[in-house]
């Protein structure tokens, strides 16, 4: 073949140096024909795969991003067809991409791209990749290639892919990949051994910032499964206090479920998103580990509500006459409180020798206690003391009462 293409003059060989003179000139348009040429007149792999790389490249030298990106996307086929290793189809894949980035009007589809991509990460099993592709493009997932990519998100993780035995989305996908779709669907359906979700007992309940409440977390297993890891993922909103965790790796058989229970407490008022419940398990006489990540559970946090203690202890300093009465206020709530005031009420026969009937105190922290003393005396034209009670209120503002307390001094 090749003696009677030098014959008619189209010998590839000499079109593919023709091509790397003009490149070398930097005459990239030039080098881009050539190369192109060559690799439609190479009978060899290596040659064909050695002139489509060159003649991409010369296009992408050229700013010819949409040839670039169609020569690119002839090389992700070549590259999977030939078996070669992921990481030569990966880099396929980025420059694809990178020259649908660029151009004005391009030719194909990222998303299909991408989805190609997507299929090579889950047939390798390499779920941080996976979880990296979707987190980072999920807003821009709207053509029939990105909704493929969602939908095979959600099957990843649900349960009824295994039950159902559910495939891939049914997409035209190129004929080079059938083989790597099913051994991702053979992976899809490993990952839906495992079933989690979070759930709150109460619905719709409303947690008060700084107060401890439970979450459950529900294992079903539909295969016997060894789950080795379980970490809740709580955001910054709140904190995790204690669980239940199983003692590891949790052996489950088919059908069995296993609960687990979280103690937290939200740090801040508003929506907080607890989750998801990220477990790995093995599967028996397998190697390696799937994961299985939960539902979100949304929790609704409001204010802590002030709350005070207000309490009185007295010391008798003179017989019948004075009293030395110490005031201590605690901040029992979940939040500060700030511009308390205590006012005393005063029974007749009783006047204050040192102190005031109003106290304010700038602030008091969670768990904070403050005390202060007032000294009181009977009245001297008092001839016989039965007793007086003494009453104090504590108050936030000008009327919102938080506590009340009283005490009894003197008395024969």
């Amino acid at each position: 073949m090749s003696f009677i293409r030098r014959i008619l003059g189209v010998d590839p060989q000499t079109n593919f140096e023709k091509g790397r003179s003009a490149f070398e000139k930097n005459n990239f348009k030039a080098a881009h024909k050539m190369f192109q040429k060559a690799y439609q007149q190479f009978d060899t792999k290596e040659m064909k795969l050695l002139a489509l790389d060159n003649a991409a490249l010369s296009a992408e030298k050229a700013k010819m991003y949409e040839n670039a990106s169609e020569l690119y996307y002839q090389q992700i086929l070549r590259v999977t067809a030939e078996r070669k290793s992921n990481r030569e189809i990966f880099q396929s894949i980025d420059r694809t991409l990178q020259m649908i980035r660029s151009s004005k009007k391009p030719k194909i589809a990222s998303n299909k791209i991408k989805y190609l991509q997507f299929l090579i990460y889950l047939s390798e099993k390499n779920f941080e990749k996976l979880s990296s592709i979707y987190d980072s493009n999920k807003r821009s997932l709207e053509d029939s290639y990105g909704k493929a990519i969602k939908l095979a998100w959600t099957l990843i993780h649900s349960s009824e892919t295994f039950v159902e035995h559910e495939p891939l989305p049914t997409i035209a996908i190129p004929e080079e990949f059938v083989e790597i779709k099913k051994k991702a669907e053979e992976i899809m359906q490993r990952c839906s051994l495992c079933q989690s979700e979070v759930f709150i007992g109460e619905k719709n309940q409303i947690i008060e910032k700084g107060s401890e409440f439970l979450l459950s977390a529900a294992l079903t297993a539909h295969a016997p499964i060894s789950v080795n890891t379980v970490f809740l993922k709580t955001g910054s909103q709140g904190r995790l206090i204690s669980a239940t965790t199983p003692e590891l790796p949790l052996k489950l058989s088919t059908g069995e479920n296993y609960t687990i229970n979280f103690a937290l407490i939200p740090n801040l008022p508003g929506s907080w998103q607890v989750g998801p419940l990220m477990i790995t398990y093995s599967i028996p006489n397998e190697e390696g580990e799937y994961p299985s990540n939960s539902n979100l559970y949304t929790i609704e946090a409001k204010d802590a509500e002030p709350a005070m203690n207000l309490r009185m202890e007295s010391e008798m300093i003179e017989e019948d006459l004075e009293y030395m009465v110490t005031f201590f206020v605690e901040n029992i709530g979940k939040i500060s409180i700030q511009n308390i005031k205590i006012k005393i009420e005063l029974p007749e026969g009783v006047s204050i020798s040192q102190g005031t009937e109003e106290k304010l105190i700038s602030s008091l922290a969670e768990g904070e206690t403050f005390s202060f003393e007032n000294t009181f005396k009977f009245d001297l034209e008092q001839t016989h003391f039965d007793g007086r009670v003494i009453k104090a209120d504590c108050y936030i503002g000008e009327n919102h009462r938080l506590a009340k307390s009283s005490i009894k001094i003197g008395g024969k």
